[in-house]
């Protein structure tokens, strides 16, 4: 009895290498509608834009190859399983976007729920993504045994190897923060940044040593102005009002402090800054937090395309403290890296 023959579709590369390419333009599109920027604001020397387009580049010279030296079949279960899940995770990656979603109340890490459910799923869609990359190069490589889950260990040693670099690029570049002196200018406006409020509307030592960093450089005629920021958890003050209870507290008599009550994230702070402070270009904005912090506080303002100076607060976390925030940060980095959320 003759077997049917398998139906080849020689057009299929072709086709996978435009999806790949239109995926590429569809994630720009979402990281610059998450931020509240048009494509207008694109910058390609934004290490997470590079990074996206570095492994879209990787795969589509693995189809290439792989299919003039016929190392694997474009039309065969695993690859379309793989590649149908992907695209449909990045579909539900941009409707998550766009939704009300029902998470807000709840709280981990310091972010609300919303924006952890977002972060998931954009997380399993570049691990999707990553495994189709292993997938590919394997069949390359000619190591097809137990293809699946040596693809499934690779994308998960890549995506550690990926944290593992963002935890060595906060520590590296948060130790230079302290070396950088701010010229004295009446231009200068001082921003800080949220932090923590504890019960009974107290100010957690993070958010009080960002104040107290602020006053000093007030004090000092360094900055004219600060503006405090931040929003507020379920049954708190906001973050600025309780930093604004802060400086009262000190005694200090500060003309020149302003509040701002609506931004619940670094990222709306960054904006805030773009489209508030810096509308009026002779404004030079030093952003006040915590070393680690202001890692992605410079890498989200280079997406946004504004140049900021940063101070950090004098606050110094025991070890394993420090450790903890560097981890956290590293893993908020990464996702800011290829999601921009």
């Amino acid at each position: 009895m003759k077997q049917s023959k398998r139906i080849k579709f020689p057009f299929l590369p072709l086709i996978f290498i435009l999806i790949i390419i239109l995926d590429l333009v569809f994630l720009y599109f979402v990281k610059y509608r998450n931020q509240n920027l048009s494509l207008h604001d694109f910058n390609l020397w934004s290490f997470g834009n590079s990074a996206n387009l570095l492994f879209a580049v990787i795969i589509i010279i693995g189809i290439i190859i792989a299919h003039f030296k016929k190392a694997m079949s474009f039309d065969s279960k695993l690859f379309l399983i793989f590649f149908i899940i992907n695209q449909i995770l990045l579909i539900l990656s941009y409707i998550s976007t766009i939704l009300v979603l029902p998470f807000k109340d709840f709280y981990y890490l310091g972010q609300n729920g919303n924006r952890l459910f977002i972060a998931v799923l954009f997380t399993l869609y570049n691990f999707s993504y990553f495994n189709i990359f292993f997938i590919i190069w394997l069949n390359i490589l000619k190591i097809k045994d137990i293809i699946v889950l040596r693809a499934l260990f690779n994308s998960v040693l890549l995506m550690l190897i990926i944290l593992i670099f963002a935890f060595v690029f906060i520590t590296k570049k948060e130790s230079g923060f302290k070396d950088k002196i701010i010229t004295k200018d009446p231009n200068n406006i001082g921003v800080v940044l949220g932090a923590a409020v504890w019960s009974h509307n107290k100010p957690s030592p993070s958010l009080s040593a960002r104040v107290d960093k602020a006053v000093l450089l007030y004090e000092e005629k360094t900055i004219s102005k600060i503006y405090l920021t931040g929003s507020n958890a379920p049954g708190e003050l906001a973050e600025s009002e309780v930093a604004l209870n802060y400086i009262h507290s000190l005694g200090k008599d500060i003309p020149d402090v302003f509040i701002e009550k609506e931004t619940t994230s670094t990222n709306e702070q960054v904006a805030f800054i773009k489209k508030k402070l810096l509308s009026h270009k002779a404004n030079i904005v030093i952003v006040i937090s915590d070393g680690y912090h202001l890692v992605r506080v410079l890498e989200i303002s280079r997406f946004h395309n504004i140049k900021i100076k940063v101070v950090p607060s004098d606050l110094i976390p025991g070890f394993e403290k420090a450790v903890y925030n560097d981890l956290r940060e590293a893993l908020a980095l990464t996702v800011f890296w290829f999601c921009a959320i």
